[in-house]
Order: structure tokens, then C-alpha cells, then sequence
């Protein structure tokens, strides 16, 4: 039953997600206007917005004009379905169900620096305060000052190599939300699973790395730090 109650809530969780992240970085507001086609201005039905299910009937394409609606919306689902089952196999259920949250509020995160570079104030303070609230879901062995010292860690330790990088070399090497990121995760984690989480953060963007930067020059890549740490923090969150 848990199963299943994961899987429907990330399904729609994922819907939501894919949303915001399309209207958000073009000034649009995710709460007020109705879903509409790209291509033709149909405002869409709410039978064609069930997660999961409208894109395998309508062949991802808009019922009325037949554009292809892309495979974005289809994979923000499917992901916030498989991050919120995997906890499953591995942890208890409380603890998996800690570990879902934490990754639902981590994916608008990981998806807006993937595409765009940018981590919201707004969502990394709103991953700071639920981890205070439901980090004990997750880790219940971390104490509170564990939480507090985390934060700190987290923020001083990259927001330190960020100010002097940019002293020695004059250019901004980290977007200003990576710290703050790595502090909201040292709140979810303790500061104990800090290093684990950055390394695990360093393989999986160097493999992405290797996958997706293979035609630009180091010098003109810019690389979704914030990403990585998410799926760092996530892979570290099960192994710790």
C-alpha cells in the first residue's frame, strides 16, 4: 500500500514539478492561468493532464492540433515516482518516506540548475525549513545541533572556496545558491554525511560530465553544481 501511495503522489508530484519548472524561469505563475498547448493556444483539459496516463494515450502530442508535447513532462514523472520507491528496497519505512520528501523537494532544485542554471532562494530556504521538520524522518539518529552545524558546514566550506576563487581569478567559478544548497542538505543529512554527499556528488558529475559536455571546451561549459549535489545528497542519504 505504501508503494502504491508513493507512486500516485510522485506521479503528481512530478506533473507539478514539470510545470513549474517550464513556466517559473519565464516569469510565468504556476499558481494562477490553466495549462495550454504551445503550439496551438488550446487551454488543456484536466482528463489530459492525469500524470502519466494522458501522455501514454495521447502519444504525447496535444489532442487538438497534434504537437509533440515533448518527453520533459513524461520524465519529471516517472523520475519523482522512481526517487520515491527506490527508498524502499534499501531503508525502513519511515525512513523511506523521509527520504521521498527530501528528494520531491530536491527535484524543482536539481531540474532548474540542469536547465537553467539557477537554484531559487525561495526553494533552498524551503528545503532548509522542512529539514528541520522532517529531517528527523530521515535521520532520525541526527540531533538537532547536528542539523545546525550542518547548515553551517555545508554554506561556509563552498561559499569559502567560492569567495577565493573569485579573489585569486576575478571570475565567479559557483553560482551563489551552491553554498546555500550545501547547507540545506547538511540539514536533511547531519555534517557527518557532508563529505559522502560531495563526493558522491563530484563522481556523479564528473560521468555526466564526461556524457554531456563532450563537445565544449572546458573553458565554455558551465556545470550544474546544484544538480550534482542533489543527486549526491540523494545517493548519500541511502548509503549512510
Amino acid at each position: 500500500m505504501l508503494m502504491i501511495w508513493l507512486a500516485v503522489l510522485g506521479a503528481v508530484w512530478g506533473s507539478f514539478v514539470s510545470a513549474l519548472c517550464s513556466r517559473w524561469p519565464n516569469g510565468e505563475s504556476i499558481a494562477t492561468g490553466r495549462s495550454r498547448c504551445d503550439n496551438c493556444g488550446r487551454q488543456i483539459a484536466g482528463y489530459d493532464l492525469i500524470p502519466v496516463l494522458s501522455f501514454l494515450i495521447l502519444r504525447g502530442q496535444c489532442r487538438y492540433c497534434g504537437h509533440q508535447i515533448g518527453l520533459l513532462p513524461l520524465t519529471t514523472e516517472l523520475v519523482s515516482i522512481a526517487v520515491a520507491l527506490i527508498p524502499v528496497a534499501f531503508l525502513p519505512q519511515d525512513q523511506a518516506v523521509g527520504l521521498a520528501l527530501f528528494a520531491w523537494l530536491l527535484l524543482p532544485l536539481v531540474l532548474l540548475d540542469w536547465f537553467h542554471l539557477w537554484l531559487p532562494d525561495r526553494l533552498v530556504l524551503l528545503l532548509t525549513v522542512f529539514g528541520f521538520v522532517l529531517g528527523p524522518l530521515l535521520a532520525p539518529e541526527i540531533g538537532m545541533i547536528d542539523r545546525i552545524i550542518g547548515l553551517l558546514i555545508g554554506f561556509l566550506s563552498l561559499q569559502a572556496i567560492r569567495y577565493f576563487y573569485k579573489k585569486y581569478r576575478n571570475i565567479d567559478g559557483m553560482g551563489a545558491g551552491d553554498p546555500k544548497l550545501f547547507g540545506a542538505l547538511g540539514v536533511w543529512l547531519g555534517w557527518q554525511a557532508l563529505p559522502i554527499a560531495l563526493l558522491t556528488a563530484s563522481c556523479v558529475g564528473l560521468v555526466l560530465i564526461l556524457l554531456t559536455y563532450r563537445s565544449k571546451k572546458p573553458e565554455d561549459a558551465a556545470f550544474p553544481l546544484g544538480s550534482y549535489l542533489g543527486m549526491g545528497a540523494y545517493i548519500a542519504a541511502i548509503v549512510t
